[in-house]
Parts: structure tokens; sequence; C-alpha cells
């Protein structure tokens, strides 16, 4: 695990990941989207490594003074456990609109699993326990970092469930060019 600029400590893979791509020029066009458009909120987003690396990203956004943070946005889809419980109480001081939504037995939020080196989930879950095939589909939202009453009290895991949210296959959407 590396140091995190916002506190803890955070997956060194996911956390190179993110500084290769931010380096590589998103930064850059980050930076210039946002001095062009002073008055958009900003909304950051993934799925499974893509929501790891967006928790990452919006919590340095904000920690650098980039972006007010009562103007950024997290939501992710299938997040891994990203960090370690410092880097996890940082990010729930550091964020005031993040949430984790979590697809009924979607394996990939479990990972890695409760209590290896630490790592835990930062707030909010927000679980669909169901297909999540409407917008009417119920869901239960945990505003802690880890809850039983939210996918963390789930015993059966699925693969199926972390590659489908929302009724889309998420893999044939991205090799269709995130074009259905």
């Amino acid at each position: 695990m590396d140091p995190f600029i916002a506190g803890g400590k955070v997956n060194s893979y996911f956390y190179n990941a993110f500084l290769k791509l931010w380096n590589a020029g998103i930064k850059d066009d980050f930076l210039k989207l946002k001095n062009a458009n002073p008055t958009f909120e900003l909304w950051v987003t993934g799925h499974s490594l893509g929501a790891a690396m967006a928790s990452l990203c919006a919590a340095e956004i904000v920690k650098s003074g980039y972006f007010a943070v009562n103007k950024t946005k997290l939501i992710t889809f299938g997040q891994p456990r990203t960090g370690n419980k410092d880097y996890a109480e940082a990010h729930d001081l550091l964020m005031n609109y993040s949430y984790r939504v979590v697809h009924a037995n979607d394996i990939v939020p479990h990972l890695p699993t409760d209590g290896f080196e630490n790592y835990r989930h930062h707030e909010s879950e927000v679980w669909f326990n169901n297909a999540m095939l409407t917008s009417e589909s119920e869901f239960i939202e945990c505003d802690e970092d880890e809850s039983k009453l939210c996918s963390d009290g789930v015993l059966d895991l699925s693969i199926d469930d972390h590659r489908s949210y929302y009724g889309k296959d998420i893999m044939t959407w991205a090799l269709n060019g995130c074009k259905y």
C-alpha cells in the first residue's frame, strides 16, 4: 500500500494506474475544462478498477484544491476496497457527496476481503438487492463505511452481478465502444 495525499494508504496497483492516467494528460485536460467552465459541477465516476481510480481522483482533486468540495460528486459502481481504514476515514471527512453503487451479490466490492491489511470502504453505499432493471428498483442506502445491512451482509457472491448494472452487460457495452 502507498500513502495517499488525502490520508491513509491505498492499494498500490489502483494508485499507480490512477497516477499513470492522471499524469499522462487527464490532469491537464481536467484543469483546462475546469478553467473554461468555472460554474460547472464535477461528476467523477467509474466501474470496478475505474471506480477505485475515480475514488482516488475525486479525493485528489478536492484535497489539492483543484475543485470545490461542494461542487464535486463521486458515484462509483462495483468499487473494490481501495484503501485502508485511515483512507476511508479521510475520504469520508473530505467528500460531501460520495456513493458506491453495488448490484446485489457483486463480488468485487468484497475485494480485498474485509480485514485483509486493514482494507475498508468509504461512505456511502447504495445497494440494489435486485436486477436493477427499472428506475423504480428499490435500494438500501447505508451511510457508513461497511454495513451488514447492505452488500457487506451478502455471503453468496457473484461475478455475474459485477458484469451487469442497470440491466446492461458492462463488458459487452465497453467492447462496443460504450454504445448499446
